[in-house]
């Protein structure tokens, strides 16, 4: 197995999110998606650090397999979102498939400079406090549409109070950025009717209400 150096994506991640009752319902109301839904990925997710979600983080691994091919897997963290309109995180990816080496999401929660094989890398997240609290899992169809520079992904995932999420998304380098993609989603919003059904919560948000009502928390 090498020793992978981290491949690490940092940015902001700028995005809403509407639900419908089912994904024919998305498509009638965005006359273009339903041609930019060009891939499908399967996806799970295991959720680390109660207290880290508690405070507004997002710590996650997650598995993924695009069009049926080989999968990948991932070590993801999200910053506290800082968005009025839209969700907006500063966001970090490492592909972690073959391990990876000097982590810099794990030398963020306090870990040293060393390789780590993937599977034990749920083993150092315990070690640095950060246990499995949820899982979930599901499927996306995604693509882009460039006319407008925007991801969109419609998301199934059957645990969710709705089920059908569609994810309208930009990518940022910097906050300021990030502000000027934020007005962009709210022109979205509004040129298609979508005000009516915005989701402010992330799925994991979702996720959490629906595993830990009110009172259990």
């Amino acid at each position: 197995m090498s020793k992978s150096k981290p491949v690490i994506q940092t940015h902001y991640e700028v995005e809403i999110r509407c639900h419908f009752k089912t994904a024919a319902a998305a498509c009638k109301s965005i006359p273009f998606l339903l041609s930019c839904l060009q891939h499908k990925m399967v996806w799970s997710s295991n959720i680390y650090g109660l207290e880290l979600f508690r405070s507004g983080q997002l710590l996650r691994m997650s598995k993924t397999t695009i069009d049926g091919s080989e999968p990948k897997y991932y070590l993801g963290w999200k910053g506290s979102d800082s968005g009025k309109f839209a969700n907006i995180r500063e966001e970090i990816d490492e592909v972690i498939t073959e391990g990876i080496k000097d982590s810099r999401i794990l030398q963020k929660l306090g870990a040293g400079k060393s390789f780590v094989e993937r599977k034990k890398i749920s083993r150092e997240l315990n070690l640095l406090g950060h246990r499995r609290f949820m899982f979930f899992r599901g499927y996306d169809r995604f693509g882009y549409y460039r006319p407008l520079d925007v991801s969109l992904k419609l998301m199934h995932c059957s645990t969710l109070m709705w089920p059908d999420l569609l994810e309208i998304e930009k990518t940022a380098n910097t906050r300021e950025e990030a502000l000027i993609m934020e007005a962009d989603l709210r022109e979205f919003a509004d040129r298609f009717g979508l005000q009516g059904c915005l989701v402010r919560e992330e799925p994991p948000t979702l996720l959490y209400a629906a595993r830990f009502p009110a009172g259990t928390r």
